[in-house]
């Protein structure tokens, strides 16, 4: 006689488990943020001097291209619409004098998962470089590192760009960046 009441109590606490699962996905789902969108385009003063570049009547010419946080964001997703193998989407950026922030959603191991950054940006020998200061994902310091590095070998690759950057003018909400084709 006593089973009976067993499996019904077993029963209710399994019901009451899951429930309180269910109510905690929830409760976490709803906490995400909306995702912030704009529109993908390409930057129109980008795309004046990749023209530029394209057409090969250049040599040692000087160029400047203003970016807005707007702008930086809306060609950003140009580029990541561009390349959809690229794991990231919904860039949301903040320019100041000190750091530049970034934010937005990854796929890490098939999860969305909405991450963001704070990094200070200086440019050597014509190269940007870049330290993280502040990383959403709680990652331990040599995982931290091997990010960090992997940026600086991405950013390598602006070697075989044919720019070189010659200054970074960070102000709040822009940035002017100067350089010579080469």
């Amino acid at each position: 006689m006593k089973k009976p009441f067993l499996t019904r109590f077993n029963f209710l606490i399994a019901a009451v488990l899951i429930a309180a699962n269910l109510f905690a996905w929830a409760d976490l789902l709803l906490a995400m943020p909306a995702p912030y969108v704009v529109d993908p385009v390409r930057d129109p003063e980008i795309e004046t001097l990749l023209n530029y570049i394209h057409s090969g009547d250049h040599s040692g010419e000087t160029w400047q291209v203003t970016l807005t946080e707007l702008e930086a964001e809306q060609t950003i997703t140009w580029y990541l619409h561009r390349y959809p193998q690229i794991p990231f989407a919904n860039p949301k950026v903040e320019i100041t004098p000190t750091y530049v922030t970034g934010e937005g959603d990854a796929t890490i191991a098939g999860l969305r998962v909405h991450v963001g950054g704070k990094a200070h940006i200086t440019l050597a020998e014509g190269l940007p470089q870049v330290k993280i200061l502040e990383l959403s994902l709680p990652v331990p310091g040599p995982i931290r590192q091997a990010i960090e590095d992997e940026i600086q070998v991405q950013l390598r690759r602006a070697d075989l760009l044919p720019v070189r950057f010659t200054s970074a003018e960070w102000q709040e909400g822009q940035v002017i960046v100067r350089g010579i084709i080469r």
